[in-house]
């Protein structure tokens, strides 16, 4: 929690798991929440903080998981860190208000800082799950064109109808989610650009339909590494060692994240969005 020192400062204690890039990165930016002015009273309002280096320790504790052991997640503590206060902010960075322009915006002179957090996130995580199943796909066309059939061995998968089939079909799913992807992020950019020159402001509507194609274009990737390309690549390469495990790994640890879980809250706030009502009520995580 974020508790006041009093003197301009503020003090964060606590662990924070899923820090990812937390062994490179030089500052950390948080949620957490204000701690109670009494301890028998519930916490208070979100805090988003960033803290230097300095101010935390890197816990050895990113082993274990299925997938993404690249990534950094480490979980890093605070014990009674200080950090100044003008660090924090009231706010949640899922839903940080940027119409009109941002501090971030006018201090690098691109609008790409005027952009929501939640749309882009959910961009983030279609590309890693898009650039995956393009991997799987590559390692798919080289198993089919080296596995030699058992009654024909002086031919390959790669000859056979159903193994071209599924590699077309892959590829064409994950092409899609490639272009929704691309095309998805020139919105994102272009609702950065109305924003800062106020043409039109960058509103939770506008965040919500980007995010949601983004996660349904990680879908169909998703769908395409893991309901052909797995499936049919054989058993073989399952293994450990294998590629294909990897990637799938990789790939199921994506989808295990919380983003891909805020999929049906995104598509009812989008169609209550369409239909005019309010959507703000519908929480994307709990």
């Amino acid at each position: 929690m974020a508790r006041p020192d009093g003197d301009g400062h503020v003090i964060l204690d606590g662990t924070w798991s899923y820090s990812s890039g937390s062994p490179y990165s030089t500052h950390y930016v948080g949620q957490t929440l204000r701690a109670p002015d009494k301890p028998e009273d519930p916490p208070g309002p979100l805090v988003l903080f960033v803290a230097p280096r300095s101010a935390w320790t890197l816990l050895d504790d990113w082993q274990g998981v299925l997938g993404l052991r690249g990534s950094g997640s480490h979980s890093i503590r605070f014990d009674e860190a200080r950090i100044p206060a003008h660090f924090t902010r009231e706010a949640s960075l899922l839903d940080l208000p940027v119409e009109g322009g941002s501090h971030g915006a006018k201090l690098h002179g691109h609008p790409m800082y005027a952009g929501r957090a939640a749309s882009f996130f959910h961009g983030e995580l279609a590309a890693l799950m898009i650039g995956t199943a393009y991997a799987a796909a590559d390692e798919y066309a080289r198993i089919i064109a080296e596995r030699p059939l058992v009654l024909d061995p002086g031919r390959t998968r790669a000859d056979l109808h159903d193994y071209q089939r599924h590699l077309g079909e892959a590829l064409a799913a994950i092409r899609t989610a490639d272009a929704a992807l691309r095309a998805t992020a020139d919105d994102w950019m272009e609702a950065c650009c109305d924003n800062v020159s106020g043409r039109a402001p960058f509103t939770t509507a506008v965040d919500n339909r980007l995010a949601l194609v983004f996660v349904t274009a990680g879908r169909l990737a998703w769908d395409a590494l893991q309901g052909i390309l797995f499936r049919t690549a054989g058993s073989r390469h399952a293994r450990d060692g294998a590629r294909m495990q990897r990637y799938f790994r990789d790939a199921a640890t994506i989808w295990s994240h919380l983003g891909p879980t805020m999929a049906e809250p995104l598509a009812r706030r989008v169609g209550r969005d369409r239909l005019g009502l309010p959507s703000d009520d519908i929480p994307l995580i709990s």
